[in-house]
């Protein structure tokens, strides 16, 4: 497949996430928790009109402060996995970057 000129490989980028970068995954779905259930409490105590980011936000509203954090989150894995299969070279640095600020967002959503 090509994209913006560039040739593509779906099938070899395919499982990069899963077989090569395994451990990041785990640490990505373990942060993207964390990060869920803290968003959760904080909302719960402030309502959903204090998220920061507004995907959240408005799944937030719209589906509840239990389900719309989670369902942010899928999206997040989501498009984790699509840029891994799209250009795997910088799968480990948006691996990294995610989780990083997973946990800091973990750390910062229970400064109330």
């Amino acid at each position: 497949m090509k994209i913006l000129d560039s040739e593509i490989n779906i099938d070899a980028g395919k499982y990069l996430l899963f077989k090569k970068h395994w451990i990041m995954l785990i640490l990505l779905i373990g942060t993207a928790l964390m990060d869920a259930v803290s968003t959760t409490y904080f909302m719960l105590q402030t309502g959903p009109d204090s998220e920061m980011n507004w995907v959240v936000r408005v799944l937030s509203l719209g589906y509840g402060p239990i389900i719309g954090p989670l369902l942010g989150k899928i999206y997040q894995i989501f498009a984790v996995w699509v840029i891994s299969v799209m250009v795997p070279r910088l799968t480990r640095f948006i691996c990294l970057t995610v989780i990083l600020f997973n946990a800091y967002a973990f750390f910062f959503n229970f400064r109330l």
